[in-house]
């Protein structure tokens, strides 16, 4: 399915990281939003779990290694182009990682250009921060950082066998 004018949105992940009041984040090196810091994340591949998509990016484009909590966030992402048609539409998982968790040394992989650990209060302050960002952290700011746990009931896959017939409704 291809990412730019996309015929339904892409599942994609966000990796959160936040430690000593300071936040993840990669330099995009490819549409959207090419040149802004942003969430170290991308497009969940077929059969892979979110913590699994979510761990898969921040490594590739961190090379950190962290514990998965939760889900903190979902966002509806939409660009438009300048005649009004969706040119990417992203639904994004952001999952929050265990701060105190992290292995690894900082460098820049994948399709991320640099990282850096930014402040969560001068992220709000520079242009050069995604807006998606800004409103994960303004939201983060108003609400403190709440999660769902990864490992909730409603949270498991299950496999059905070839003779599954489902429920009827009534």
């Amino acid at each position: 399915m291809p990412r730019e004018y996309p015929e339904y949105a892409v599942a994609a992940v966000g990796a959160v990281l936040i430690r000593d009041g300071r936040v993840l984040l990669v330099k995009r090196g490819y549409p959207p939003a090419v040149g802004k810091w942003s969430l170290p994340g991308g497009v969940i591949e077929a059969g892979e779990r979110l913590a699994d998509a979510a761990a898969r990016e921040l490594e590739e484009e961190t090379g950190l290694r962290a514990k998965p909590l939760g889900v903190i966030w979902v966002l509806n992402n939409v660009v438009l182009d300048q005649v009004g048609r969706v040119r990417y539409h992203y639904l994004i998982v952001d999952i929050l990682f265990d701060g105190g968790t992290v292995e690894g040394v900082p460098r820049a992989g994948g399709d991320a250009l640099d990282v850096s650990w930014v402040d969560l209060e001068e992220v709000l302050r520079r242009d050069d921060v995604s807006r998606t960002v800004k409103k994960l952290v303004s939201r983060l700011k108003t609400y403190g950082i709440t999660y769902i746990p990864l490992d909730s009931p409603d949270n498991i896959t299950q496999e059905l066998g070839a003779d599954y017939v489902a429920p009827s409704r009534q």
